[in-house]
Formats: structure tokens, C-alpha cells, sequence
């Protein structure tokens, strides 16, 4: 089905390129004005159907910008007794996160960078929060933002009781 949608769209695609360039070297003035209005109404139907789609994914349209893979970059553990976070040893090339629809995963690279086999579990948004169905996730409240391009997810765990972790992940192009 999404081939016959990618189909339609290149088809549509092509017929307006042909009408600008025809409309554009020898039609009159109301036939260019009908292209152009058709071409607005595509985009605007185009940006719609974009937007119809991120809003139903987890956390809506703000929600739709987690999706994709995240490489694990810093990670950091909450030190109660200093009252800040100290910086952990990562190994960059090790660790993702994948966000795809309404599920994810968590799992390591390969020596030529592939993703090595997870299982997807559930995950949905609240506002904030991340609420991942997977029993290893489920062990800590987990709060998610998005700053200068980078996901930082902090997961608090309930025992004991100042068990506290943040991850900075970085997005795979």
C-alpha cells in the first residue's frame, strides 16, 4: 500500500512539473493561474497528510521527533552524596535506542555499525515521560527532552531509592 501512495505522489508530481513547464512557455494567463492554485492545493494536501501522520504517533506532532535511531553519546550517574551527575565511560559505537511508530528498542552495533537484533516493545508518551513497556524499562520513570539536537533521556529508578541515570544520545543519520 505505501508503494501505491509513493506511486500516486510521483505521478502527481510529474503532471505538475509538465503543466508548469507548459503553462509557463505558451498558455494564457487564466490557464497558469489554475496550475498555480493546483500546485498550493498539492502542497497544502501534502503537509497536511505529514502532519495527520506525526499526530498519531506517541507524544503527537512534539512526540514524532524522538522517532528514528539514537546512539548512545555521554551518560551520566546522579552521585547523592556530591549532589551532581558524574560522567560514565561510553563506548559510542555501542549502544542505540530505536523509536519506530509506537515502538522501540535498545540494543548494541555491530563492528560495521549495523544494528544487532532487539525486540521492539511498546513505548508511549505523556507529556515528559516515556512509558516503555519492555520489564527492564519498566524498573525506572524515565523523562525525555530534545536539546541542541541531542535526546536526553533520564530514567530514575525506585530502589534504590537515589538511583539516578541520564543518557545523551546523538540521532544516526
Amino acid at each position: 500500500m505505501k508503494f501505491l501512495i509513493e506511486l500516486a505522489k510521483a505521478i502527481i508530481w510529474f503532471v505538475l512539473v509538465s503543466a508548469f513547464i507548459y503553462v509557463f512557455t505558451d498558455a494564457n494567463a487564466s490557464l497558469k493561474i489554475v496550475v498555480i492554485l493546483a500546485a498550493i492545493a498539492w502542497i497544502i494536501f501534502l503537509t497536511v497528510i505529514k502532519r495527520i501522520s506525526k499526530s498519531k504517533l506517541p507524544g503527537g506532532i512534539r512526540g514524532s521527533a524522538i522517532q528514528g535511531v539514537w546512539v548512545l553519546e555521554k551518560h551520566f550517574r546522579f552521585d547523592p552524596m556530591l549532589k551532581k551527575y558524574e560522567s560514565l565511560p561510553v563506548d559510542p559505537k555501542k549502544n542505540y535506542f530505536e523509536f519506530k511508530g509506537s515502538n522501540f528498542r535498545s540494543g548494541d552495533f555491530d563492528e560495521e555499525d549495523n544494528q544487532l537484533p532487539a525486540e521492539y516493545s511498546p513505548f508511549s508518551i505523556n507529556g515528559d515521560k516515556i512509558i516503555m513497556e519492555s520489564e527492564f524499562f519498566k524498573k525506572a520513570d524515565w523523562k525525555w527532552k530534545i536539546s541542541k539536537g541531542k535526546l536526553e533521556l533520564t530514567g530514575e529508578t525506585a530502589e534504590p531509592k537515589y538511583s539516578k541515570s541520564q543518557f545523551v544520545f546523538s540521532q544516526k543519520r
